[in-house]
């Protein structure tokens, strides 16, 4: 069954209920064959095998901690870089939602927005230090976090640890249109 939500949002000059905007989503979670998945399309979101790698890593540590989204035919609309990351882990099946009676626009829209959305976001570095700080006192591997070590390195001593970055595969932050 799906489940709904009932609170409302104004979005684009009128309110909208949740219900409304999410009754596309199944949030139970299903587990399917990774192998079974497919790509989106027309998906533009390009994952470095590196970043790939550390994903990876990560699910082989604390395992898959985010369903991907797919359609009802298995087209992953959300997730791309887990599924992929999961088939690198050697994990056979990976925990999904299904999203129903999308339009193809529909699916392109979601699948930009799930990809380009978090990028809007910044850290806080101070604290971000602090956190790196009892992470490495603590002898866990700090990159599981998704920053190497000298980006780690560069937060402790109060830099920016993506300021120095050189490789445009690590740049994600600009979009030319």
């Amino acid at each position: 069954a799906m489940r709904r939500h009932s609170s409302t949002r104004p979005i684009h000059g009128r309110s909208r209920s949740v219900t409304e905007l999410n009754s596309h989503i199944d949030t139970q979670v299903t587990e399917r064959p990774v192998e079974t998945l497919k790509p989106f399309p027309e998906n533009a979101r390009r994952h470095p095998k590196a970043q790939i790698a550390t994903l990876a890593g990560n699910m082989r540590k604390f395992g898959i901690t985010q369903p991907a989204l797919v359609d009802e035919q298995g087209t992953i609309l959300c997730g791309h870089g887990r599924v992929e990351a999961a088939k690198l882990a050697s994990i056979r099946t990976i925990p999904t939602w299904t999203a129903h009676g999308l339009g193809f626009a529909q699916k392109r829209a979601l699948n930009i927005a799930d990809n380009r959305i978090g990028e809007q976001s910044n850290w806080d570095f101070d604290l971000l230090r602090k956190q790196f700080v009892e992470i490495v006192a603590s002898g866990v591997d700090v990159e599981l976090t998704g920053f190497s070590t000298g980006e780690v390195d560069l937060a402790i001593d109060g830099h920016d640890p993506g300021a120095d970055r050189t490789d445009p595969d690590d740049d994600h932050t600009e979009l030319t249109l």
